[in-house]
């Protein structure tokens, strides 16, 4: 008979030293098994609570310093930059000529016209003759809304466009035309006689409307005027036209200045002034408006 040998048996069989470290090692694996499924079921209550906090961070309110930094500022700088590069387009960059007309009437009639309310000053008053030869005052007209421009008898710039605008402005007013006045002031020292008005008035084609006057006098009856409403006339030597201020003066029924505008018109290459028709019409219904506005004042 063989010996019981403390070595491990190799024939097949498992020896007892293996059997107690199987059982061992076994349960170190359920142990480890059970071990890491409690760690797994830990991770899993951890990514669950984790997934609810980023859940109820989406659900919660943005913060109001988020909506202002986010929100407010940025919407505020894009409407600023904006309004400043339209108004710089406005006042600085030149437009071509199409455009330049359609961007121009699409303005506000205000803006167009450039107008602006005066406080409640009686008008000065002045006595001066008109294209008839006729003495007319300021005063006689007491009881209608008056438009008072000041114009050269010789101008060919701004002045006939302001001729035409009142063309469209008294015919545009119908009925109500019975009750405004349509009065010119000469700026023109060198061609102040009735005859340069006259020609004037003749040539733009306010000959047939009796509500227009168009006065003139001599340089000392004309100065005091200009002053009174503010009025800078200049001729320098060799010019064969004024450079002088173009507003136009609302006066209501009282005697009392309501509206000041201030005429405008493009330049062309060659220097030329000029408006586009569809523009002119806006200016005459805008002057027919603030005279009908002035009447009511």
């Amino acid at each position: 008979m063989g010996k019981w040998r403390g070595a491990d048996s190799h024939c097949g069989g498992v020896s007892a030293r293996a059997r107690v470290a199987a059982s061992w090692n076994l349960s170190s694996v359920r142990l480890q098994v059970q071990s890491h499924s409690q760690i797994g079921i830990r991770i899993g209550q951890g990514t669950r609570e984790m997934s609810s906090r980023v859940l109820m961070s989406k659900i919660a309110p943005t913060p109001l310093w988020r909506w202002f930094f986010f929100g407010v500022i940025p919407l505020g700088l894009f409407f600023s930059i904006g309004f400043a590069v339209t108004a710089y387009q406005e006042t600085h960059v030149a437009l071509p000529a199409g455009l330049a007309n359609e961007f121009a009437i699409r303005r506000s009639l205000t803006t167009l016209m450039n107008l602006s309310p005066l406080p409640n000053r009686a008008a000065p008053d002045f006595s001066l003759v008109d294209q008839s030869g006729g003495a007319v005052s300021l005063n006689q007209f007491r009881g209608k809304a008056v438009v008072l421009a000041f114009l050269d008898s010789r101008c060919t710039q701004v002045c006939p466009i302001i001729a035409q605008e009142f063309v469209v402005a008294e015919r545009s007013l119908g009925a109500d035309a019975l009750h405004v006045e349509f009065v010119g002031v000469n700026v023109d020292p060198r061609s102040n006689s009735v005859a340069d008005v006259a020609r004037f008035t003749r040539v733009h084609g306010l000959a047939g409307f009796s509500n227009w006057h168009f006065l003139t006098g001599s340089l000392r009856r004309l100065v005091p005027v200009w002053r009174s409403y503010g009025i800078e006339v200049a001729l320098a030597k060799g010019a064969a036209q004024t450079v002088h201020s173009s507003y136009l003066y609302f006066i209501n029924p009282l005697g009392y200045e309501r509206y000041l505008a201030d005429a405008t018109v493009f330049q062309s290459e060659s220097g030329r002034a000029y408006l586009p028709p569809g523009l002119i019409g806006r200016w005459g219904r805008g002057i027919a408006s603030y005279l009908k506005k002035s009447q009511g004042e």
